[in-house]
């Protein structure tokens, strides 16, 4: 048999095959980088201090510390109402009208994304406490609404690009009004944008503690400022990280039920206005 008839062996580890291991090893490490940090505090939270210990630290969750995670649901459901109520019409404007110079708005409209977190804090202070003189729950809201509701009017801006102008006209010229039009046709086409926002706010706003310490009342303490101060004061408790493990579980949750339900249709796009 001569050397040309001879078939060649192929390498037990081709190239392609390399390259493949290679991205799946990559993907396992980062998942396992992303992951540890919880593992960790999941861990910790199933110690033993003070006689409690594995999951008796979670009865203090629901217990000394219900009053927090009841001030951080109430917080964030009334920010999100607000978000809700100005990012609705103001997308709609943005994008359906004329509006002259919208491009350099909707950037303006973007700066609380990029102020740092405590420069955000101490102006929303002067602002709410000392001009306003809004020493209460609401200006805390307030507060949430002017650092989050970017995250709430993008997807939504994204979703009204998305929706074509045509269903608009064809309802019009049926006889619907505007507000019909919006409330029946406009509205559920754009539900998977405005559920898009709504999550990335709850995620925000729910975990947000450094905002809450400029603003907050003395008699007010949202689970994550809860969280703050006991590990400034006392440590890394197993409660404490039980509390912790808590609120990543709630935005892990709230995370699953978005995707199972709308999917990332609204988180992508390649323009905005």
């Amino acid at each position: 048999m001569s050397a040309a008839s001879t078939p060649r062996r192929r390498p037990l580890l081709s190239s392609r095959r390399l390259a493949t291991i290679a991205s799946h090893a990559y993907i396992w490490l980062c998942l396992i980088l992303f992951v540890l940090p919880f593992l960790a505090l999941l861990s910790q939270s199933l110690g033993q201090r003070g006689g409690a210990s594995g999951l008796g630290n979670y009865a203090a969750v629901f217990g000394s510390f219900g009053d927090n995670l009841f001030w951080s649901f109430k917080i964030t459901g009334l920010t999100l109402l607000i978000d809700l109520a100005a990012c609705l019409p103001a997308a709609y404007a943005l994008v359906r009208y004329p509006v002259p110079g919208k491009r350099l708005l909707f950037s303006l409209l973007q700066l609380p994304l990029y102020v740092p977190g405590a420069v955000i804090g101490l102006s929303l202070l002067l602002t709410y406490t000392f001009v306003y003189k809004i020493d209460s729950m609401w200006g805390l809201v307030l507060a949430m609404a002017v650092g989050s509701f970017p995250l709430m009017m993008t997807p939504i801006v994204v979703a009204m690009k998305d929706l074509p102008v045509m269903f608009e006209e064809a309802s019009e010229c049926l006889g619907a009004t505007k507000w019909q039009t919006y409330r029946r046709i406009v509205f559920p086409l754009i539900g998977p944008g405005v559920s898009a926002g709504l999550l990335l706010c709850f995620i925000i706003v729910f975990n947000e503690y450094l905002v809450t310490l400029f603003v907050h009342p003395p008699a007010l303490e949202t689970a994550p400022l809860k969280v703050f101060n006991l590990v400034r004061t006392n440590g890394l408790a197993p409660t404490t990280a039980a509390l912790a493990v808590t609120m990543q579980l709630i935005s892990f949750l709230a995370v699953i039920v978005f995707f199972r339900i709308f999917g990332t249709r609204h988180f992508k796009g390649t323009y905005i206005l």
